[in-house]
């Protein structure tokens, strides 16, 4: 992980937005029978599981141990914003204004991000980045607008608007809080660190009761489904963190925001949908941001 450079930081976000739009994807699958915090909680206890059970097997126990309060601390407080906040929020967000409003709203996020990365940690915002960033997310908004969503002033719009714009907020404080202890290890060590402190907090709320209990009478697809799910969140945590480490806070935040993207061709492979011109175009124009980007 160390020999990683800028270029395959940046390929680690891009393949983070993929395995993000299949979790989205799956989620919507077992929502029922479970609720959006008890989905979350097994995810991520099961998925740090299997990430600290890797970095003990490959013989980074040390690295666990190692790690300075300060920066355990930082790591603790960037998952509750990501994970335990965060993921919550959008998934509750999702069945009340629609699929398609919630990511146009969260994809605010990297634009958040990038302010704060300028201002906190003294990021340089070049002209290059500022335009492949305003491609790469105009394209986005055309993708997921193009398939329409929720009508406004629905019942619970409204809260579901807050929750979108919450989960916007968290993520992109989450990012600059992680940048920080990602100086001194690995993405990997990291996300072993993150992920369990995330399933225990939303294991001790009242909402994640149950989940386990649901998942062993959910039947055979139930826990395939969900078994794929905790591997898909060990690949796009670990991807994630990896884009933001070495393609820094700004490029990590826009590349790994393009789940919308990856759902254009997923929907038309495994659904049979539709592609709207406009999801068409904006695909090209989020293309030409990511070209940019990486100029």
């Amino acid at each position: 992980m160390d020999t990683i450079g800028p270029g395959l930081g940046a390929l680690c976000a891009l393949a983070s937005g993929m395995t993000w739009a299949v979790i989205n994807l799956m989620v919507r699958t077992l929502i029922p029978p479970f609720n959006s915090v008890s989905i979350n909680a097994l995810r991520t206890t099961v998925a740090g599981g299997l990430l600290v059970a890797w970095v003990i097997a490959s013989g980074g126990a040390a690295s666990l141990t190692s790690v300075s309060a300060g920066d355990f601390f930082l790591l603790a407080f960037s998952i509750v914003l990501a994970s335990s906040l965060g993921d919550t929020v959008f998934f509750e967000s999702t069945p009340r204004i629609g699929l398609a409003p919630a990511l146009t709203i969260s994809m605010t996020y990297p634009l958040m991000a990038t302010f704060f990365a300028t201002a906190a940690l003294g990021e340089p915002v070049t002209v290059r980045m500022l335009v492949g960033s305003v491609l790469t997310l105009s394209g986005l908004a055309m993708i997921v607008t193009s398939h329409g969503g929720a009508t406004r002033g629905g019942r619970g719009w409204w809260l579901g608007f807050g929750c979108a714009v919450i989960a916007s907020l968290a993520w992109a404080l989450s990012a600059i809080v992680l940048k920080a202890p990602l100086r001194e290890m690995d993405a990997i060590t990291a996300q072993a660190l993150r992920m369990p402190i995330a399933g225990l907090l939303l294991f001790a709320t009242p909402w994640a009761r149950g989940a386990f209990a649901a998942a062993a009478s959910g039947g055979s697809s139930v826990r395939w489904r969900l078994a794929a799910l905790c591997l898909l969140t060990v690949f796009s945590a670990t991807l994630f963190t990896a884009g933001l480490k070495y393609a820094g806070v700004a490029m990590g935040t826009v590349l790994s925001s393009t789940a919308p993207m990856w759902a254009v061709p997923l929907g038309y492979v495994g659904l049979g949908e539709r592609l709207p011109v406009l999801a068409l175009i904006g695909l090209v124009v989020t293309v030409a941001g990511i070209v940019v980007l990486q100029l």
